[in-house]
């Protein structure tokens, strides 16, 4: 016989279990919760199991018993960023019924007086800050907090990444006595200390305000004069690479991360990792990630290879400077890149040309080559001159797909 899996939602400030779902509960074995939702199942003669910490561990118990009858309690609408997906993802749907209630986001945003039906949505719960980037730039966004990723902790993002145009609302204990809806600009939200249980919203006014590319105008950037990746070449490195709409980017010798930033701005759900050894290098690039609002974007201080280690593995690689370590940084590029994933080398020079022909050669690896020659007009006595760029020549490895090359 197989045994119902029964997902009921808990309204926000809710003291008891509606009668048909507490009956659904009565007909179980054992029922899974938060601790603070113990009391809602008062009398229940069978099993109580804590979720706190070990979630997983619980649905994964009760998806090896087919024949269990079990309930699991969740916050608000367990289907929406709850844990319906996960007993969804690991125990048949024939099995489960899912309880729906009034999610504490939908809550918030009718205590707020903010309409929700164009809102974008991110879960910050035991994951990380940078899964706000994908959502910002919208007018209304909701999220779900935890302890360590605060209303505290957003604003701080927002602050660093260029957003500090949002308003704040900051949403507390919603349902119970202690209640409280705060609104506050987003700068005034870095030390917000309150309750632990709390969902934020951020709200602004306009477009969102990016400019778009590729081949946005070098003096947009911050940059030492002539170290960057001119818009010419950023363009056509950008198709060459091709990275990915979700996924890692490591921007190797970043400069002023010129690159990482337009990969960004167009794929807002990259994360792209600029790796960068001069101090000046770094202060542009937190500087660019501000003033083009790419929250996607992390500085990484260090020297590649060693810088990489700690990144996780890459969908896409631009190499444009490797300190004369190339054989070094391709290794650990190739090595670490994703299935289906390339590798784009910048050479400027002709002798990094080589170095990277004769790298690809030792390892049997066909590159795809493409030579950038662009020119740029000024003015010269009153007419139009055309001053030729140095040429640059991008280097494509491509994995398959299926593993190895």
């Amino acid at each position: 016989m197989t045994g119902r899996v029964h997902v009921i939602g808990i309204p926000p400030g809710a003291r008891s279990l509606p009668g048909d779902a507490r009956a659904a509960v009565d007909g179980c074995a054992l029922v899974a919760a938060a601790r603070r939702h113990q009391d809602l199942v008062p009398g229940f003669a069978g099993e109580f199991v804590a979720l706190e910490g070990r979630t997983a561990e619980v649905v994964d118990r009760i998806a090896a018993a087919p024949g269990l009858t079990a309930a699991v309690l969740a916050s608000g609408d367990p289907g929406f960023y709850g844990v319906a997906a996960l007993v969804l993802r690991r125990i048949p749907r024939e099995r489960v019924r899912v309880w729906p209630a009034v999610s504490s986001m939908q809550l918030a945003f009718a205590r707020a007086g903010e309409s929700w039906s164009h809102a974008r949505f991110a879960s910050l719960h035991g994951r990380p800050l940078e899964n706000l980037a994908p959502v910002l730039g919208a007018e209304r966004i909701g999220v779900f907090t935890d302890p360590r990723n605060d209303p505290a902790a957003i604003a701080r993002f927002c602050m660093a990444s260029g957003w500090d145009d949002y308003e704040m609302i900051v949403a507390e204990d919603l349902g119970a006595p202690s209640e409280r809806i705060t609104r506050m600009p987003v700068a005034g939200a870095v030390d917000w200390a309150g309750s632990d249980l709390n969902v934020v919203l951020l709200v602004r006014s306009g477009p969102d305000p990016r400019p778009a590319g590729p081949g946005l105008p070098d003096h947009g950037f911050a940059h030492d004069r002539g170290l960057i990746t001119k818009r010419e070449v950023r363009a056509v490195a950008l198709a060459v690479l091709a990275p990915p709409r979700n996924g890692v980017l490591w921007d190797v010798g970043a400069g002023s991360g010129s690159v990482a930033v337009e990969a960004c701005l167009g794929r807002p759900g990259l994360r792209a990792y600029a790796v960068e050894r001069t101090g000046a290098g770094l202060g542009h690039i937190r500087e660019n990630r501000r003033r083009f609002r790419v929250a996607g974007l992390v500085p990484v201080a260090g020297e590649a290879p060693a810088a990489l280690a700690g990144l996780p593995d890459p969908d896409a690689v631009y190499v444009g400077g490797t300190g004369g370590r190339l054989d070094a940084v391709l290794d650990a590029c190739w090595t670490r890149l994703r299935p289906g994933g390339s590798l784009v080398v910048a050479a400027v020079l002709v002798d990094t040309l080589a170095d990277t022909m004769a790298w690809a050669r030792q390892r049997g690896l066909g590159p795809e080559l493409t030579e950038i020659a662009a020119a740029r007009s000024r003015p010269v006595a009153g007419r139009t001159r055309l001053d030729p760029m140095n040429p640059v020549t991008l280097v494509r490895f491509g994995r398959p797909a299926g593993g190895e090359a």
